[in-house]
């Protein structure tokens, strides 16, 4: 077996390993990958590889071009792509698993469990906290510290909120149903 045959064999049984996904600050999972030039991850799609910080090489040249505005939220400062470049035509592996659901990675990396109003546990995300904390739910949806969902806490305020429970928690420039927490491979939104 050649090197990148054995590369390629120890990539696919870390990827159907939970502990070895990590959450990135802008909430993507990324699975480390081998890098002299800085740390590198793989998105769930197998093929786009992160920065430490869940960004693309696209998005960070655009950010640096100034050709796309850097959202408030994001914590990423790469001035360079070094390492995030493998080819545009680059494909996954043909076996490629994908990453395993968003909670089990949370659970494997022991996140904070917490029981949310109406007995539901769930587990909170890495990087949120205060009041932009988020949890996620065994069944994938996310809640805030209150129970509430993004729906609900976009009502409160309005006139059909009265009978929400209100809270001071704070959404964020960005939905929470964009993909961004799910492990499935969808159309990007960030």
């Amino acid at each position: 077996m050649n090197s990148e045959s054995e590369q390629d064999c120890s990539l696919l049984e870390r990827a159907v390993c939970a502990s070895e996904w990590e959450p990135l600050s802008n909430g993507r999972l990324g699975l480390s990958i081998p890098c002299a030039k800085r740390r590198v991850y793989l998105a769930v799609d197998g093929r786009t590889r992160l920065c430490e910080h869940g960004e693309t090489a696209s998005a960070i040249s655009q950010y640096a071009s100034g050709s796309r505005v850097r959202p408030a939220e994001s914590s990423c400062n790469c001035k360079h792509v070094d390492g995030l470049t493998a080819g545009r035509f680059k494909k996954a592996l043909p076996e490629w698993p994908g990453a395993p659901p968003y909670y089990n990675v949370l659970v494997a990396r022991g996140a904070e469990e917490a029981e949310l109003p109406g007995g539901r546990v769930a587990r909170r995300l890495p990087h949120t906290s205060g009041a932009s904390s988020m949890f996620l739910l065994p069944c994938g949806n996310l809640r805030c510290k209150h129970g509430n969902s993004e729906a609900t806490l976009r009502a409160v305020g309005k006139a059909s909120a009265a009978r929400r429970r209100p809270c001071d928690c704070k959404l964020g420039g960005r939905s929470w149903r964009r993909g961004r927490f799910q492990t499935l491979v969808t159309r990007r939104g960030f």
